[in-house]
Parts: C-alpha cells; structure tokens; sequence
C-alpha cells in the first residue's frame, strides 16, 4: 500500500467528530450549523441586573436546538434560565453554534468583567460536546481547539471582561470526566495565566423538568453497556449484563428498560444511541487492493487496522461491540486524483440506563418534585 488515508467518524444525533493521519492535511469540515432565534431581542438583557451579581453581568448561550419532541433539552433549558429566580442571568443568547461565536460575543458586548458565563449544549462522555469550535468547523474537541488557537483563530479572551473571578459553566452531560477537553476550554477562552477564568463541568448527565411551579435542573447517575447496532439482545441479558458491570448500582435494570422518560424526579428509564466509525484504506492499484470474500479475510483486514483500533480504544468500546462493514470504492484525494480503497464502517450501540437525583440543583430550589418513594427533599 502506498498510502493509507485514515477517516475516523463518531457521530450522536447530528454531530460529528473527525479525526485523520498524518498523511491528510486538513480536517473535513463538519456540516453547516443552523442558526435559529436570531431575532434582535434575543440579544438584550432578559431582566434587570440581579442584586447578587450587581457589579459583574451573568450570561447564558444555548449552543443549540431541539431535533427530538421526546427530548426537548435546550427548550427546557432556555425556560430555567430565563425563569427560575436563582439561576436566570441577565443576558440569554440562543442564536450561537461554535465555540468561537461565543468567544467573540462575549468580548464585543463584555460591559466590564464577566461573571458567570453559562453554556448550555449536548455532550456525553464518548463523543464530547455537540459543537464545533469554529463556524462550518470541526466539532469541539481538545485536539481541534488546540489547533484553533495554534493557527490564531481561537485567541483567548482578555484580562480587561474576565479573570478569576469569572466562572465559565459547561452544562453538558458527562462532559466533567473529560479534562482534557475541560483543559482545552480553558486555555481557549482565558489562556494559561494564573487569572483565567474557572471552568466547570458536571460528571452526571443533566435534565431540565418543568412543572406547575417552573423549570428546574435535575442531575442523573448513569450506568451504561455497548451492543452490536441491529443487534439488541433482550432485556432479560442486558440486565444480566448491567448488574454484572454495576452489582452495587441502587437501581433496578430490568424495570428501567422498559422506559425511555422518568415519571417522576428519582426515577430510572434508558436510552441508547449509536457511535459510527468510518475508516478508508486506500491503495496504489486494483491489484495492491486485497479481496475481503470471506469473514476470517474481514477480520484479519481489520484487526491490521492499528491506528483504527488505538481510536477505538480511545471511546472504551469494545471492537466486538461494532457491527462492521466493508465496501470496495474510489476514493478521492484533496488535489483530485483517486486511487482503489476500503471503507470500514463500523457502528455500535451505546444504552444508558439513568436515574434523576430527587433534589433540583444547583440551587436548592424551593419546590423539588417528590422522589419515588414520595417524599420531598429540598437538597443534593
């Protein structure tokens, strides 16, 4: 093989990470972001100034929109910090979708120091967060913000609108057991100084719920497992399964599976969703290119695949958990000459069972919803 040019692709509802070789040049581009309420309103204060924070002005950016009815997060999240008499910010900004939009906004409208910049987007500890770093860009990852700022185009924001007293809040599932993306966050938006900003993220998944009495902001626990996708075993096993990897989880798997939305604040339910892998192998000639016509030549291809695996690796999904795929075609360099290839395609199913902590946080709200036995409690 002359060259090997390597495209690994992991994908949750319609976001994209990329990751290539060392023989390509520049990342793809990941697919043109939407931009919605952009009316001029949105980009004034939604209250007056809170006493709380008189001196320093708060601000929240909703990084996103809703693609399903059954889960209406940056709706829901839109209604708590526009409502909720804690945690509403003066400003809410819902017409953003990269990194660097929100860099920029936050330096040509800082009126002073920043003092809570809030962030509101979808992430999960295998694919990070569902943005990209620049417009039309690749989706935030700490290699791709890194190359962001190497290249100038992500320049932290100036001591003159933060320091370390500003507290950027990343409210993104999971995203807290990522540091090094929380690393790269942190350099992008306050440099390496002493006084940059504090980056926070939780480890837990996030879930607003809204209720006769408001929007309140609800933290769940997790316990997860990895399947073939087109492959689901029953229940019945992926509780065995579940209870063999968590013996001592305070949740009932098999009841939980049989619910894709929590009743009630402290209740357990699941999801899944897929992670897809798209790798191509090119070769000089037809001839240079093997022939995959029996499954112990499609496995012995990819288990040479090294790099692929390292990436696979990276995501702690085991190989076994993809289903693959392998598909002869012409693949097409940047300058426009193609050469013979191999594209492996391989997806696995990621199912999440959850249970809502019975406590609103972060702000100990007035009124929680009952817990499952019940009763109320007013804090985590």
């Amino acid at each position: 093989m002359k060259n090997i040019i390597i495209v690994f692709t992991v994908l949750l509802a319609i976001s994209s990470a990329i990751f290539m070789g060392k023989t390509v040049a520049n990342r793809q581009v990941a697919a043109t972001p939407v931009f919605v309420h952009n009316a001029p309103e949105r980009d004034f204060p939604t209250a007056q100034p809170l006493q709380k924070n008189a001196l320093r002005p708060d601000i929240t950016f909703i990084v996103g929109e809703d693609k399903d009815s059954d889960n209406p997060f940056y709706t829901q999240a839109e209604n708590y910090y526009r409502t909720h008499p804690e945690a509403k910010t003066e400003w809410l900004i819902t017409h953003l979708r990269s990194l660097k939009e929100v860099r920029d906004y936050l330096t040509e409208h800082a009126r002073g120091k920043w003092g809570i910049i809030n962030i509101v987007v979808h992430s999960n500890e295998w694919t990070g967060m569902s943005v990209s770093v620049l417009p039309e860009g690749a989706r935030a990852t700490a290699m791709s913000i890194y190359d962001a700022i190497d290249e100038g185009h992500f320049q932290p924001l100036p001591d003159s609108i933060v320091d370390h007293r500003t507290e950027l809040h990343l409210h993104a599932c999971a995203l807290g057991k990522n540091e090094d993306l929380l690393d790269a966050i942190s350099v992008a938006f306050g440099g390496e100084s002493a006084g940059s900003p504090r980056v926070r993220s939780s480890k837990r998944f996030i879930q607003y719920i809204t209720t006769e009495a408001g929007t309140e902001r609800y933290l769940s626990e997790y316990w997860h497992t990895y399947f073939k996708t087109g492959y689901r075993p029953h229940d019945i096993n992926l509780t065995k399964q579940l209870e063999k990897k968590y013996p001592d989880a305070p949740v009932y798997f098999y009841d939980a599976l049989k619910r894709t939305q929590p009743r009630f604040a402290g209740d357990s339910y699941h999801y899944f969703f897929n992670v897809p892998v798209n790798w191509t192998v090119t070769f000089p000639t037809e001839a240079d290119r093997p022939k995959l016509d029996t499954d112990e030549a499609k496995e012995a291809f990819l288990y040479h695949q090294i790099e692929l695996l390292e990436m696979v690796g990276e995501l702690n999904i085991p190989v076994e958990n993809f289903r693959w795929q392998y598909k002869y075609i012409e693949h097409t360099f940047e300058d426009g000459t193609t050469e013979p290839a191999i594209l492996i395609k391989g997806k696995s199913s990621v199912l999440c069972v959850l249970k809502s902590l019975t406590a609103p946080s972060p702000h100990n709200p007035k009124h929680p919803l009952p817990s499952e036995d019940g009763k109320q409690t007013s804090s985590l």
